[in-house]
């Protein structure tokens, strides 16, 4: 008998405790106004107060909390410190609105939680809150606005850049076309350019030795001059008319050069005597007589006259016809 009296003032002890336990869980929630606008936005707060170390269960909200009231976005949930009873405080703003006009109510919010080292859950509950939404007044008198399109989302670069490379290959290929024209423009219509024609050399030869006869050189003392532009002038012609390089040649090297072209001997024979005469000038300090003088300037003369003449033929060298006078003897 006095254990079942134990037994049972054990567990109306137990049960006590729990009470006590229990009634210190407080789940509070408000609002920060009243009253709302069709639209607008009002703030319930929901506070949670439980022992250190309780398990809470928070609730997960979805996009509405009834079938009238929209929740528009939530805050994280805030832990305050222990206050003086050890009691630890949670809360979290909710943003809500509503279009349906008259008294909204928000529901009961249930928070489950569990004590400590009790497996069993049980919940808190908030009280109702209720808010008046106003409807939005209408001017009826105003004229009707049309309604506003939807937005243009912003073009981004991938979007262009196809347009970019058309519009760049296109303008590419404009300007390659009229490159083309214009250039096919320009050949058509370019004026043909007629070169002066050359004077030939045998012509200049004869005129440069007409000029070195009336410089008079050897009847002013200017013998080795004299002598020097006078084999100049037919050094010249020779290189010219026949490409064969007297101007660096010796005497003999100018005649063995000019061996195989048809130049008459009697001609050959007055180059070679005025050749050897203007070294004896230059490198002998020979005094040749002024008959000598002028006697080598006309079969220089008359070198380059028969030379000329005697050359229309193809030219043999080594039994063989040179077809280009550019080919070097």
């Amino acid at each position: 008998m006095k254990s079942r009296i134990n037994i049972l003032l054990l567990a109306a002890f137990w049960s006590m405790s729990f009470v006590v336990s229990a009634q210190s869980v407080e789940a509070l929630g408000n609002i920060d106004r009243d009253t709302i606008k069709q639209g607008e936005r009002l703030t319930f707060t929901l506070n949670m107060k439980a022992p250190e170390g309780y398990e809470v269960l928070w609730p997960d909200w979805g996009d509405t909390l009834s079938k009238s009231i929209e929740i528009v976005s939530h805050s994280d949930i805030e832990q305050q410190p222990l206050d003086a009873m050890g009691n630890v405080w949670m809360q979290q703003n909710i943003s809500v609105t509503s279009f349906d006009t008259g008294i909204n109510t928000i529901p009961v919010v249930q928070i489950e939680f569990s004590p400590k080292s009790d497996t069993k859950i049980y919940t808190a509950k908030s009280a109702a809150l209720s808010f008046y939404v106003q409807a939005v007044s209408i001017d009826t008198t105003a004229s009707f606005k049309p309604i506003k399109g939807p937005r243009n989302a912003p073009i981004t670069f991938l979007e262009i850049l196809p347009w970019l490379i058309g519009i760049l290959g296109i303008l590419a290929i404009i300007a390659l076309a009229i490159w083309y024209f214009v250039r096919r423009q320009r050949k058509t219509s370019e004026i043909p350019f007629f070169e002066k024609p050359k004077v030939p050399p045998y012509t200049i030869a004869l005129e440069s030795l007409e000029e070195l006869r009336h410089k008079k050189l050897w009847q002013n003392n200017q013998v080795k001059t004299y002598y020097s532009e006078l084999t100049d002038i037919v050094r010249t012609y020779i290189e010219d008319q026949f490409y064969v390089p007297a101007v660096e040649m010796t005497t003999d090297e100018i005649l063995a050069g000019i061996r195989p072209l048809n130049i008459n001997d009697d001609a050959v024979g007055k180059l070679r005597n005025c050749l050897q005469l203007a070294d004896l000038v230059k490198f002998a300090k020979a005094q040749p007589s002024a008959l000598e003088h002028d006697l080598c300037l006309d079969h220089m003369i008359s070198f380059v006259k028969e030379s000329h003449a005697n050359t229309v033929a193809p030219i043999q060298k080594e039994g063989s016809v040179i077809k280009d006078k550019k080919e070097v003897l």
